[in-house]
């Protein structure tokens, strides 16, 4: 296996996620999936392996659709989608050429697809999912829709009421097919979108109906064998057998961070010479924790708080420089009282549901005794590094 920082990796080079994919797989018999997960924890090959290991008789459909910027957009989408599937075993084909002709078409791949009017979309979506019943063969259709939150996003900002309309119509068509299921994911959660719609009007829960899954770090066992197996393939050696681990856990068990040490320790020439140390894998991961040309992305964490949180960025920063900037875990009460020393105005209610919504925006982790500390170290560390906080050795708020 060679290095592949922030690549597409072969479906072999996908370690430590077959329980996960199993239980995926499980779930999905019975309901749809809301798979959540921080970036880079490798959401997306999670759902390519996920794909490649599915029944024969699921049809598993995977789509990146953050660029679509309308309801009617999204649907033709799903039609060309579907029409591999469907067209040689139903009525879908005929269907769909009637529309073409009544309606004029975009070629989309080898299909060519009907314009939806506005208001024709959810009536013509709802009949394609309907000929799903007619394939006998397949025993469950699974889309896997990648970056929904950010179209849902597109749409609500020109036409919030079309999103709303998306929402709810996804969550029908759940309802009433038993072959259909749906997998929504993407970097951006999709609470924010619901809450910024139900702040104009939206009333329902439009996923409730769906089981939340996270995505999380490898297991230390699975991270430290990357690591391992990286070094191996590569021709690198390690002074001692605990580098393995101590670099998983350093790098919180995420291949993606894994992935570019090791690739950043083959640009190296020295790395060949003898075998490697603590001492050289530190020097690595300082270079990408502290390097102004943010080869992590690491900068992404503190400019998406801007689309998160807008008017209370502030106040989400403050909140976040105090628990990066503290030696130990923090409780949720000495959290916001030293945040709030900056902004006394702000209700505590307000503090209080800001501070979830960083946890759920995975900034925080909640501990077994509700404390609140980063959840991940290499974030931590640089968001210390680059605001230039002073780390405070910290006992119980005065």
């Amino acid at each position: 296996m060679k290095p592949n920082p922030g690549g597409i990796l072969q479906i072999s080079d996908i370690v430590g996620r077959d329980s996960l994919i199993a239980y995926l797989q499980s779930t999905i018999e019975q309901q749809s999936i809301l798979l959540v997960a921080e970036r880079r924890t490798g959401k997306t090959h999670v759902l390519e392996k996920f794909r490649a290991m599915a029944p024969d008789n699921w049809a598993v459909i995977k789509r990146d659709i953050g660029a679509l910027r309308s309801a009617p957009e999204f649907v033709q989408y799903v039609m060309a989608d579907l029409y591999p599937h469907l067209e040689a075993k139903t009525n879908f084909r005929n269907w769909l050429q009637g529309l073409g002709e009544q309606l004029g078409g975009a070629q989309i791949g080898p299909v060519k697809l009907p314009n939806f009017a506005p208001k024709r979309w959810k009536q013509i979506l709802g009949d394609a999912i309907a000929h799903l019943d007619e394939n006998n063969a397949i025993e469950r259709v699974v889309f896997l829709w990648d970056e929904l939150p950010w179209m849902l996003e597109i749409i609500a900002k020109s036409n919030p009421q079309e999103a709303m309309e998306l929402l709810d119509t996804l969550r029908a068509l759940r309802q009433q097919h038993a072959k259909l299921r749906m997998v929504f994911t993407g970097s951006l959660g999709l609470h924010h979108i619901v809450r910024g719609l139900k702040e104009q009007g939206y009333n329902n829960t439009p996923v409730n109906d769906m089981l939340a899954i996270e995505v999380k770090p490898l297991a230390l066992a699975d991270a430290a064998g990357l690591v391992a197996r990286l070094f191996a393939d590569n021709k690198l050696s390690a002074a001692a057998p605990e580098l393995f681990e101590d670099t998983a856990k350093a790098l919180d068990g995420i291949p993606f961070y894994i992935h570019h040490v090791v690739s950043a320790l083959l640009k190296n020439s020295a790395s060949y010479a003898q075998p490697l140390d603590w001492q050289a894998i530190t020097a690595v991961i300082d270079h990408g924790i502290h390097s102004s040309d943010n080869p992590w992305d690491l900068q992404h964490y503190e400019e998406r708080t801007l689309a998160y949180y807008g008017k209370q960025r502030p106040e989400a920063l403050a909140l976040l420089d105090v628990v990066a900037s503290s030696s130990t875990n923090l409780s949720i009460a000495d959290v916001i009282k030293r945040a709030k020393a900056a902004y006394p105005l702000v209700e505590q209610q307000q503090w209080i549901e800001l501070t979830r919504l960083l946890e759920r925006d995975h900034y925080f982790q909640r501990h077994a005794d509700g404390e609140l500390g980063f959840k991940f170290t290499v974030v931590k560390r640089w968001w210390v590094w680059h605001r230039g906080l002073e780390t405070v050795q910290t006992g119980p708020a005065t």
